[in-house]
């Protein structure tokens, strides 16, 4: 997470480090536009933490009480408050291993010029 919000700040974006055991999460979490979530704990973000219209990005891998794979955001109680949201899975897993497989052709190229 701090590699990230480093590269936001960056961009004059106002950030806030949060993790799972946060006094009064969702006091940070309803004022946020973005949120991105790598908390390791399956639909931990649910419905009333979020305002609506905000931008959702879960980056968590779980399984539910039914061994089912989801994120940490309750995505059906949170859905429908979303402008965007990543579903679980098929959202940031798949960017992941597109740009895995960019940076290892790039190494493979730099490696062919020596």
């Amino acid at each position: 997470g701090k590699p990230l919000a480093l590269a936001l700040e960056n961009r004059n974006a106002t950030v806030t480090l949060c993790h799972s055991k946060t006094k009064d999460l969702s006091h940070f979490t309803k004022d946020a536009d973005i949120i991105i979530s790598a908390i390791g704990k399956a639909k931990m973000i649910t419905s009333d933490m979020v305002s609506d219209g905000f931008i959702g990005v879960d980056v968590g891998i779980n399984r539910d009480e039914d061994n089912k794979l989801c994120g940490d955001f309750d995505y059906e109680s949170i859905n429908y408050k979303a402008k965007y949201i990543t579903p679980v899975p098929g959202g940031i897993g798949q960017m992941t291993v597109a740009e895995l497989g960019k940076n290892t052709y790039k190494a493979y190229l730099l490696q062919k010029k020596k």
